[in-house]
């Protein structure tokens, strides 16, 4: 979780599957689960982070994003975010330190 000490908030979740299937399953499964509720005051927004999948939405006062490369699903959601720092940067950075770990590589390298 990103905590700027104000009313800022990121939140990531990551999953790892055993096959593209099976996350692509996950990745259904888990937007659904967050689709719950009252779905009137749910906006679709567009996030190109260069994932195989995105399904992203803002749902006051969150923005959230699914996203799925290859056999892993992140789930980032986000509120208050600031202009710097908004879902659009999470989900770019997110995808890319996927590519980096699918490398073998050490994203915090």
């Amino acid at each position: 979780m990103l905590d700027s000490g104000g009313d800022t908030d990121a939140d990531f979740t990551l999953l790892a599957y055993d096959s593209v299937e099976s996350a692509k399953v996950g990745m259904k499964t888990m937007a659904a689960g967050q689709h719950e509720g009252d779905t009137s005051k749910i906006k679709p927004l567009s996030v190109e982070a260069g994932a195989d999948e995105t399904n992203a939405y803002r749902k006051d006062p969150f923005k959230v994003v699914a996203l799925r490369v290859g056999t892993v699903v992140a789930l980032i959601i986000g509120e208050n975010l600031p202009k710097n720092h908004d879902l659009q940067f999470f989900a770019k950075l997110q995808v890319d330190r996927i590519n980096i770990a699918v490398t073998g590589r050490n994203p915090d390298s």
